[in-house]
Parts: structure tokens; sequence; C-alpha cells
């Protein structure tokens, strides 16, 4: 019997494990993330091609409680980074950077999290980790479309 991930609705074989302390996913998926990452930090070409978008993608796709105030940033300002990315054109690094001074914003709120996403980590292919993460960092903007129209405000406070 497979077990749904709370926080992307993926569904994983049963895994006895941690978990982040505020994002919402199953022990399963968070490692299955961890292999990504991993991947990532051995090999700079795929850093530097991907490390941003599969940093927002999980964040965004595991978003944790709205009454918890970790997780209303993270939300907030892994969209922005992807806004960034997706509707500005900001090269990855330029995106990493950008967080440093959103981070001094403080987020009133957040929309109610997106009940499914169109790619998953699931879906990720490693053969082609850089374009799989592109997909799932789409996915994961996609679906949090309710962000954007204050993203542009926000991005013209901080000048981005």
């Amino acid at each position: 019997m497979l077990n749904k991930c709370p926080g992307c609705g993926g569904n994983y074989q049963p895994f006895d494990g941690p978990v982040h302390k505020y994002m919402t996913s199953s022990p399963a998926c968070w490692q299955a993330y961890g292999v990504v990452l991993a991947r990532e930090y051995g090999n700079q070409d795929l850093f530097a091609a991907a490390h941003r978008l599969t940093v927002d993608a999980f964040a965004l796709q595991h978003p944790g409680s709205l009454n918890d105030r970790r997780a209303v940033q993270s939300v907030n300002l892994h969209y922005m980074s992807l806004w960034l990315v997706f509707e500005k054109d900001y090269p990855l690094n330029l995106a990493g950077k950008a967080l440093k001074t959103l981070a001094d914003h403080e987020f009133e709120s957040r929309a109610k999290a997106p009940t499914s996403y169109g790619y998953t980590l699931l879906d990720f292919d490693s053969q082609d980790h850089a374009n799989s993460a592109k997909q799932w960092a789409q996915s994961a903007f996609d679906a949090w479309s309710d962000l954007k129209s204050g993203a542009a405000e926000i991005a013209g406070k901080f000048n981005l």
C-alpha cells in the first residue's frame, strides 16, 4: 500500500524517517528530495542549472501550515524566486540573491495551498535533471497563481 505525501500528493512506498520542520511532506518524499539535492551538490553544472528551481519547487509543493509564520514566509519567498525566473527572466543565481533582499519583507498572508500539481518529484527524471527541474518548478509556480497579482508590487518595492 502506498502512502500519499500530504504536500505534493505523490504516492510513495511506506518509509519511516524524518521530515522537514515546517514543510508538509511524507518521510519518503523528503528522502527522495534529498537524493535530488545530493545529485546537485555532487555536480557543479547540475547545481548551477537546477538547484534554485528544485528548492523553490519543493518548498511550494510542501507549503506547511497557514498558521506557521515560517511556512507563510517560505511559500511567498519561493514563489517570488520563481516569479523572477519565469516572469522577469532572471538568471537563477540572481533570483537566489534577490531572496536575501526579499527575506526582510514580512509577507502578510498566503493563498490557500493548491490541491494538486501537474508535475511533482515523482515525475522527476534524473537522466534529464535540468529539464525536469524546470518542469517541476514551472508546475509549482503555475499552481500558486493566486500569488501572482501581488508579486509585481512586492518586486517593485525592492526594485527587482
